[in-house]
């Protein structure tokens, strides 16, 4: 008995001495933030909302009055605004009160962020444009009255012009940038399109058939690799991870 008291004893100074580490939450407006979140929403009425199903049919939601709800992506076209809640999508409307996480909170869950530009409303007409920290180019963040923007600056600036791009935070999605091995080999498993931007939605530039190889340019972005087809070695293109193996 006297063994099993002190074997307790030293555990429990273990655990006091050396406790478990745990991350701290992010906190914003009152609420915990989560990776992957753009903002919160409540409704003004209680309203009904839908998801689509892979069959082409929806199940529906009724959203209560006054709760909130985490926001994820977002998507801006011919003068409209989507939410999607999860699996549900919101369209933007007077019923609907969002309110954005700054970009500064939601870019400090990742190690190395990469911003791509998803706004297919943009007169500039950059959809995909990504862009992150590298060479000469800095990032900051400043605060409107529109919500925070993201300023993507050239850093070899000789003061006669403003050496600054800036984006709406709620005009871009964060992706986290992997540095994978360059030079290695692999084969596609399956038809796919060749982007120019690491963007499911990015127009397709070039068809690859099933087998076609390619080696790897060492970066990972948004499910994409950076990789120049041995076929036709004219330019790197980006093409899903999940389609691709490693090859010897």
């Amino acid at each position: 008995m006297k063994k099993l008291f002190i074997g307790l004893l030293a555990a429990f100074i273990f655990v006091v001495v050396n406790p478990t580490k745990s991350e701290a939450k992010v906190m914003y407006d009152g609420a915990e933030v989560v990776k992957g979140q753009t903002g919160k929403m409540t409704f003004k009425k209680d309203i009904k909302v839908y998801k689509r199903n892979p069959d082409g049919s929806f199940d529906s939601l009724v959203v209560k009055r006054n709760n909130f709800f985490k926001t994820y992506d977002i998507e801006k076209y011919d003068g409209k605004i989507f939410y999607q809640m999860r699996q549900y999508r919101v369209q933007a409307t007077d019923l609907v009160v969002f309110k954005e996480v700054p970009i500064k909170i939601r870019s400090s869950f990742y190690n190395n962020p990469t911003y791509i530009y998803f706004n297919r409303d943009g007169i500039t007409n950059n959809y995909g444009s990504y862009f992150r920290e590298q060479d000469q180019w800095y990032i900051s963040f400043s605060d409107t009255n529109n919500g925070q923007k993201l300023n993507y600056c050239a850093a070899d600036n000789d003061g006669t012009y403003d050496p600054c791009i800036y984006y709406l935070g709620t005009d871009l999605k964060i992706a986290e940038t992997i540095s994978r091995e360059s030079n290695v080999r692999y084969e596609l498993t399956k038809d796919a399109g060749g982007k120019s931007t690491p963007l499911n939605g990015a127009k397709t530039e070039t068809m690859y058939a099933k087998g076609n190889t390619f080696s790897s340019h060492g970066t990972e972005i948004n499910g994409y690799l950076e990789v120049l087809s041995e076929s036709d070695p004219k330019s790197y293109t980006w093409l899903p991870v999940d389609l691709l193996k490693p090859v010897k």
